[in-house]
């Protein structure tokens, strides 16, 4: 299974807009189901949600999807999964401070991806 940047993509994304101001994106780190070839095989994943607009933004592997969160997380059945973690950019920058790395920090998978 190829490795994504969705973790490190995410952190960047929010970064990039928050670091010298208020800030309106959470990062949300969940376990996902898999589609097409990963199709039964779940894992984590990270994305930023807009907390103004209820968007989700995907940078992720050179990805450039905005949507509706609701209808994001149907299509990784990540509220039927129920596993996930949402970080405000304070709580972002003390787990990059406290684990030195993108993350993730606190997600548990079902099969350890």
């Amino acid at each position: 299974m190829r490795l994504g940047d969705c973790y490190e993509a995410a952190v960047n994304f929010v970064m990039d807009r928050c670091l010298f101001g208020s800030c309106h994106y959470t990062i949300v780190h969940a376990e996902v189901a898999g589609q097409g070839p990963l199709e039964g095989t779940n894992f984590g994943h990270a994305y930023v949600v807009d907390t103004r607009s209820n968007l989700v933004i995907d940078r992720s592997n050179g990805r450039n999807v905005t949507m509706p969160r609701d209808a994001y997380e149907a299509l990784g059945r990540i509220n039927e999964i129920g596993n996930l973690r949402e970080y405000t950019w304070k709580e972002v920058r003390r787990k990059m401070v406290e684990h030195e790395h993108y993350g993730p920090w606190d997600l548990e998978t079902s099969t350890g991806l």
